[in-house]
């Protein structure tokens, strides 16, 4: 991944910005209003848009595609209660994975794509119980030194 961020760079004459720590705030308690807008603004948000000629926007143009076709995928699917939290898990992961190579703006946005995500993967569940955020974070944490991320 790290390989072809850096032959994106060079192609589009970009380079990546080294970032400082910045988790994706999980432990956040959000409430139904913040939920929902961010829900309505995740709709909204314009997947094919166009997208600046650097490596940030081609970047950040296909995420959008490929969450926005990932929330599609949740919407066919019956989850049950392990499958649902696997989902929660998987997406809290990408989204710390992201943070490397988007800019901060654009953070933003694909975290509300990831959380459109879960939400749909929820309302899909037939036992929808999410796991506590302290514990995705853990496992978060356990699986990107296995991929030695951090560290």
């Amino acid at each position: 991944v790290h390989a072809f961020d850096a032959q994106l760079a060079r192609i589009l004459g970009d380079p990546r910005k080294p970032k400082g720590d910045q988790r994706r705030n999980l432990s956040r308690f959000k409430n139904s209003m913040e939920r929902e807008m961010e829900r309505l603004w995740a709709k909204k948000l314009q997947v094919f848009a166009p997208i600046p000629f650097n490596r940030n926007g081609a970047i950040v143009g296909i995420l959008r595609i490929a969450f926005k076709a990932f929330f599609e995928y949740m919407r066919e699917e019956t989850f049950g209660k392990f499958g649902l939290q696997q989902i929660q898990v998987d997406c809290a992961f990408i989204g710390e994975m992201v943070r490397d190579f988007v800019e901060a703006d654009d953070v933003s946005v694909l975290d509300s794509l990831l959380d459109e995500v879960v939400a749909s993967a929820q309302l899909r569940c037939v036992d929808p119980v999410l796991m506590d955020t302290n514990v995705v974070e853990a496992r978060c944490d356990e699986k990107k030194k296995k991929f030695k991320f951090e560290g």
